[in-house]
C-alpha cells in the first residue's frame, strides 16, 4: 500500500523544524511528497524549495538541482533559501561560495540552517569537499572563522575551525598536533551540544588513536557514537555509525560482521541511490574486496565515480581509486592497478591526502612495492610505503581476503598444525604421525591452498585467528 502523500502546508510546516528536529534522512523519507507540490502552490509555501533541490542533489541529479535553484525569486525571505541552497550544492565553485559569503557579510544576513557534514564523519569532506581550504586554514584563521559565522552562530565557529585543522593535519599525518586539536573539540562540541560535529570529532580522535594503535575498543567508541549523537536524532547518524563500526572491525579482521552488513544492512547502489550514502559505499567496496567480489567493485565505482567527479570530491575520489587498485591488483590486472594508483597519488601529492593512503595498510603497501619496484623510487613514494608498511604491521588482518569456510580440515590437518604452533619441524611431524618428510609436505600444501597463504608461519596465524586452532 501506497504512503499518502503530505500536503504542501505540512512539509512547509516540517521545514521550519530544519536542522533541529527535521534532518536530510527526513526530507529523503518525504522526497515523493516534495516532488508532487503544484508549481502553482510552492511560492506560497517557499520552504519547500529546499526539500525540492536536496532531494535532487540526493538522487544524483544535480542539473536539476540547479535548475530549481535557479527557478527561485531573487527578492523577499526566499532569495536566502536560494542562496543557501546554492551554498551547499556539490557544484558550486569556490569563487561563486566566497561571492555569496561576502554577499551575506555586506548585508549582515547569516544562513544558520547550512549542515556541513550531512551526518557524514568529516568536516573537510562532508557535504561538500573542502580538503583543499586546508593550507588556507593555519594562515587565515580570522577570515576563515568570519566567514564562518555566516553559516554556523556563536562560539562554535571557533571550534569548528579547529576541527577542520585536526582533519588537515592527521592527513598530513602529524598525529599528535591533530590529537591536541581534536580532543578540546570533543570537549567543546559536547559542552555546546553541537552533536553532529560532536560525532565528526569523536570519529577522527578515533582514527588517530587506530594509527597510533593505542588500546581503544571499537564497541565502546560505537556507544559513544550512539549516546552522543541520540540527542540531536538519531536517525542523521545511525546508517553512517553502523558503516563506520563495520571499517573498523575490518581493520580487526572480523570479517563475519562485514559479510553480515554486506548482505543486510549496506546501501543498494541499484535500488534506492543516495548521495548521502558515499560513506558507507566506500565503505561497502572494502566488503566487496573482501569477499572478493571485484566485479562488483568495478561496477559501485562507476556507478558513483561521474558524481564524486561533478561535485569535485577530491578526498572520496582519491579513495575510490586506491580501492579499485586493490581489486584490480588481486584479480592479476596489474597494469590496470597501476593506473587506478597513479590517479590517486597525483591527488595525495597534490592535496596532501598521505593518511588516506596509510590507512590502506596491508593491501596497498605491496602494490606500492611493485610499483617502486617498476617505476623506481621517490622520496615521495617512500615516505607512503613506509606509511602503509607502519599500518599493515599494525592491522595485518585489514581487507584479507574472507575465508569461506568451503574447506574442511582433516582431523590430520589440524593436529599438523597444532604441531607447527608448537615450533615442530617437518621431521618432527613425520616422526608423529609414522610418514615420510614428502608425506608431511603433501599435507602442507594442501593445508596453505585452503588457507590461502604462503608459509607454516601465516598458516598457524591465520588457523589461530580463524579458531581453527
Amino acid at each position: 500500500m501506497e504512503n499518502t502523500l503530505l500536503t504542501p502546508a505540512e512539509l512547509y510546516k516540517k521545514m521550519e523544524g530544519f536542522s533541529h528536529d527535521y534532518f536530510l534522512v527526513d526530507v529523503r523519507h518525504d522526497r515523493e511528497s516534495f516532488y508532487a507540490i503544484p508549481e502553482d502552490q510552492i511560492l506560497k509555501y517557499w520552504l519547500c524549495y529546499s526539500g525540492i533541490v536536496l532531494n535532487h542533489i540526493m538522487d544524483g541529479d544535480l542539473e536539476k538541482a540547479w535548475e530549481v535553484i535557479r527557478s527561485m525569486p531573487q527578492e523577499g525571505q526566499v532569495r536566502f533559501a536560494r542562496l543557501g541552497l546554492s551554498i551547499v550544492h556539490p557544484e558550486i565553485t569556490w569563487k561563486e561560495l566566497v561571492g555569496i559569503i561576502n554577499y551575506l557579510k555586506e548585508i549582515n544576513s547569516p544562513i544558520w540552517s547550512v549542515i556541513l557534514t550531512a551526518g557524514r564523519p568529516s568536516v573537510l569532506n562532508g557535504l561538500q569537499d573542502i580538503s583543499r581550504l586546508g593550507p588556507f586554514l593555519e594562515k587565515n584563521k580570522d577570515k576563515f572563522m568570519e566567514d564562518l559565522k555566516m553559516l554556523y552562530e556563536g562560539e562554535c565557529v571557533e571550534f569548528i575551525w579547529r576541527l577542520c585543522l585536526a582533519e588537515y593535519k592527521y592527513q598530513r599525518n602529524e598525529l599528535l598536533d591533530a590529537e591536541v586539536l581534536v580532543s578540546r573539540t570533543i570537549k567543546e562540541f559536547d559542552r555546546t551540544s553541537e552533536r553532529r560535529l560532536l560525532f565528526s570529532s569523536l570519529y577522527l580522535q578515533f582514527k588517530i588513536l587506530f594509527a597510533q594503535h593505542k588500546t581503544v575498543s571499537v564497541e565502546s567508541f560505537i556507544k559513544n557514537l550512539n549516546d552522543f549523537s541520540k540527542e540531536a536524532g538519531k536517525a542523521e547518524f545511525s546508517l553512517n555509525i553502523d558503516a563506520a563500526h563495520v571499517l573498523f572491525l575490518i581493520y580487526e579482521g572480523n570479517l563475519t560482521v562485514a559479510a553480515q552488513w554486506l548482505e543486510n544492512g549496506a546501501p543498494d547502489e541499484f535500488g534506492d541511490f543516495n548521495m548521502l550514502d558515499i560513506f558507507r559505499y566506500l565503505v561497502k567496496i572494502r566488503c566487496y574486496i573482501i569477499t572478493k567480489k571485484y566485479a562488483a567493485v568495478v561496477a559501485l565505482v562507476e556507478r558513483i565515480r561521474p558524481l564524486l567527479e561533478q561535485g569535485r570530491r577530491y578526498m572520496d575520489l582519491c579513495e575510490l581509486d586506491l580501492l579499485l587498485s586493490v581489486a584490480f591488483y588481486r584479480s592479476g590486472k596489474k597494469e590496470l592497478a597501476f593506473e587506478c594508483l597513479e590517479r590517486a597519488l597525483k591527488l595525495v601529492r597534490r592535496r596532501k591526502y598521505y593518511r588516506l593512503v596509510a590507512d590502506e595498510g596491508d593491501a596497498v603497501f605491496h602494490i606500492l612495492i611493485d610499483y617502486v619496484n617498476e617505476k623506481g623510487q621517490t622520496d615521495f613514494l617512500m615516505k607512503l610505503t613506509q606509511m602503509t608498511r607502519d599500518m599493515a604491521i599494525l592491522y595485518p588482518l585489514y581487507l584479507k581476503p574472507q575465508f569461506t569456510g568451503e574447506a574442511t580440515f582433516t582431523q590430520m590437518e589440524t593436529d599438523i598444525l597444532r604441531l607447527l604452533e608448537q615450533g615442530k619441524n617437518k621431521e618432527e611431524i613425520g616422526e608423529y604421525f609414522f610418514i615420510s618428510i614428502n608425506t608431511v609436505k603433501y599435507h602442507l600444501k594442501k593445508i596453505f591452498a585452503k588457507l590461502d597463504v604462503n608459509s607454516a608461519t601465516q598458516a598457524v596465524w591465520k588457523a589461530r585467528t580463524l579458531k581453527i586452532i
